[in-house]
């Protein structure tokens, strides 16, 4: 495992939704995951020590950690499986025990920030999907303070996407690298589109299939 720091929360010209990019503690590769707004506030206001107004989701499971005596030991991105990132939080018990929790990893790295805990990845996950830098079209951004409730899903639209999340023709990793031909730029929203639904950012997957139906109809015409 390599041991990461958050370099920020970005945006880019490619995508509706922000990234969260880790990068090596001691190195210069760099870890881009698309993440929901909701998750992208949540990790700034940690980044930045700033309060909500009313506590989130990730502040609350704080609390409760605490009132419990237990503690996020650490949180490492163990995996990327057909388009989607695998987190694990290791939790150590009052009585020292600790148990492993599967998770996504924007989840996993706003709990990590607010509870101090180190942030690692698989070199392997590194090796798929590291940058030496972020995407030189990415901006920093300060995502507005989030919700104080977690945004609801739109059913219509997630009952129009699960075709796609059950699709074996998607291809199997995140990684936006530039595309120079249709049939690179066809498999990239693929991927991009894969991880989008299983980070259940559904707006933008639905922004995806309408491009990727696009780019096969010009192909075929």
């Amino acid at each position: 495992m390599v041991l990461m720091e958050v370099s920020g929360v970005y945006t880019s010209s490619k995508s509706a939704y922000p990234q969260v990019v880790l990068k090596e503690k001691e190195g210069d590769l760099c870890l881009p995951i698309v993440i929901g707004r909701f998750e992208a506030a949540a990790i700034s206001m940690a980044q930045n020590e700033r309060k909500p107004t009313r506590p989130l989701s990730y502040d609350l499971a704080h609390s409760v950690l605490e009132l419990v005596d237990a503690r996020i030991e650490k949180v490492e991105i163990t995996d990327l499986h057909e388009g989607t990132y695998y987190a694990e939080v290791y939790l150590r018990e009052e009585n020292g025990a600790v148990a492993v929790l599967d998770s996504r990893p924007s989840d996993a790295i706003a709990l990590a920030l607010r509870m101090g805990a180190p942030i690692y990845a698989a070199a392997t996950v590194l090796k798929e999907a590291g940058y030496v830098r972020p995407p030189d079209e990415s901006q920093d951004i300060d995502p507005p303070a989030p919700p104080t409730s977690e945004p609801e899903l739109e059913p219509e639209l997630k009952s129009k996407l699960e075709p796609e999340l059950a699709s074996d023709t998607l291809a199997s990793d995140t990684v936006e690298s530039p595309e120079s031909e249709p049939a690179d730029q066809l498999e990239a929203l693929r991927r991009r589109l894969r991880q989008a639904i299983a980070e259940e950012v559904y707006e933008e997957a639905a922004r995806l299939r309408d491009e990727i139906s696009r780019l096969e109809a010009d192909a075929n015409s």
